[in-house]
């Protein structure tokens, strides 16, 4: 079913009111990132007008994620609830261009977790089952974008320099630590899990060092000394 846009607001849904397109067309349905509600300009025409989906700029927003400093993946974050139940998942999606070069704008989606770290093992998992060495189950480094970080509360252990690095996208808090391999007799033997163990948060480093790195010594410079030994 589709129903009519907000017509106050036409980048809201009209059911919840979340902020889900940015640039709405009246000649496009979308689809609202928070309830899944379909709405378009013209409602009756749905069957005439191209379904577009979900549009959210917030939920399409590509993170990628290296392995060993090459791309491999990204990670996308999308809401799961309504109002103030609102919370995020962690989508993690393979780059696959080789593999099928017409699917999907050349990605494939793996899986939807409820960390970025346990959405990066997903990423760990897929490099273990077709990587250089087939059903390798060695624990891998993880470089995890820290969300919970407040970068710019009075509260927070940022200094005013790494604050305004902050603003100008040069700086970024990130968690360290190790995804290993379930092992026998667990069910998901093969499958990675973040050891949440190992994990140091709140650490401050220039932007674009979230990854995959199958090896201590290739963890990023800034962070090597906080990396655990794998």
């Amino acid at each position: 079913m589709v129903i009519d846009w907000y017509s106050n607001k036409s980048y809201q849904c009209p059911h919840c009111h979340h902020d889900t397109v940015a640039n709405p067309s009246k000649w496009e349905v979308y689809t609202c990132c928070n309830c899944g509600t379909r709405f378009a300009r013209y409602p009756r025409l749905q069957s005439f007008l191209p379904h577009v989906g979900i549009t959210c700029e917030f939920c399409t927003e590509r993170h990628p994620v290296l392995l060993d400093g090459k791309p491999f993946g990204f990670l996308r974050r999308r809401h799961i609830g309504v109002g103030m139940y609102a919370e995020h998942a962690h989508e993690a999606w393979l780059y696959d261009t080789n593999e099928v070069p017409d699917r999907r704008d050349g990605v494939r989606y793996l899986n939807t977790r409820a960390s970025r770290a346990e959405a990066m093992a997903e990423l760990a998992w897929r490099h273990s089952m077709f990587g250089p060495v087939e059903d390798d189950l060695s624990p891998v480094l993880a470089v995890v974008a820290d969300l919970n970080f407040d970068k710019y509360s009075d509260a927070s252990p940022a200094t005013e320099e790494q604050v305004q690095g902050f603003l100008d996208g040069t700086l970024e808090a990130y968690g360290v630590g190790v995804l290993r391999a379930y092992t026998r007799p667990h069910r998901q033997h093969g499958q990675f899990y973040a050891d949440t163990g190992t994990f140091t948060w709140g650490l401050i480093a220039p932007t674009g060092l979230e990854g995959l790195y199958t090896q201590r010594a290739q963890a990023p410079e800034p962070l090597a000394p906080h990396a655990p030994r794998i």
